[in-house]
């Protein structure tokens, strides 16, 4: 990662502090920004950020584009406030530990490895010690998710209304939904495709509902 967008990403990760802005998944909701194309910026994939992208992130936070690109935001802060923590991006190697053919009829994949371990791994900033990541197999979730994409899955974190979910049935179906509420035994979730009515499930029939904290591209995947 080039030192420009180092600095780059050390200046979103403190206007992200300030404003309460919990992860990039979230930041790219709130600007509008695709998630893959939020970290591939922040990963340093892209290597020359396109002025329309910086001037979104910099409009959010209500910074100029140079602010955000040419200062050092955490040592004006913490040159104008010796007791503020500035914590950073950490970027982790999330073990692929299956494969998830999405959609109708969609089934898990468990590579049975031990905890940790996978076949390979994904570069992503996870705060989650339990992280792990998908292959997504098919089209049935395209735009959203496209063939060979990976989702990273955070079971220990918490999701809200709105957030998009890991469901994996008792019969190992596997869905990526957007959740919507738990009441009653009864969990309803959206479908990514928003022209598609939302679904019902009974708790009963749910093995698992995980956060999903992001898509990953084929190109961050390594062999360990």
């Amino acid at each position: 990662m080039s030192r420009d967008i180092e600095k780059l990403v050390e200046n979103i990760n403190v206007l992200m502090r300030e404003k309460g802005v919990a992860n990039f998944t979230e930041l790219a909701k709130n600007t509008k920004i695709p998630q893959p194309t939020m970290h591939r910026l922040v990963s340093g994939d892209i290597k020359d950020p396109k002025y329309t992208l910086l001037k979104n992130i910099a409009d959010f936070f209500k910074v100029s584009v140079d602010e955000l690109v040419e200062s050092s935001l955490k040592h004006n802060r913490e040159h104008n406030n010796a007791d503020t923590t500035i914590s950073s991006v950490n970027f982790k190697k999330i073990p692929v530990v299956g494969g998830a053919q999405l959609g109708n009829g969609g089934y898990w994949q468990d590579f049975q490895y031990p905890v940790g371990f996978g076949d390979g791994f994904v570069n992503w900033p996870s705060d989650d010690p339990d992280a792990f990541a998908l292959r997504c197999k098919g089209d049935s979730m395209k735009p959203r998710i496209k063939n060979g994409e990976y989702v990273i899955i955070e079971p220990n974190h918490t999701y809200l209304p709105g957030d998009e979910v890991l469901v994996i049935s008792k019969q190992e179906e596997v869905m990526i939904k957007t959740f919507l509420y738990e009441r009653d035994e009864e969990i309803m979730v959206m479908s990514i495709n928003e022209e598609h009515p939302p679904l019902r499930f009974s708790a009963d029939d749910i093995e698992h509902l995980y956060y999903v904290a992001g898509i990953a591209k084929p190109s961050l995947y390594n062999c360990i």
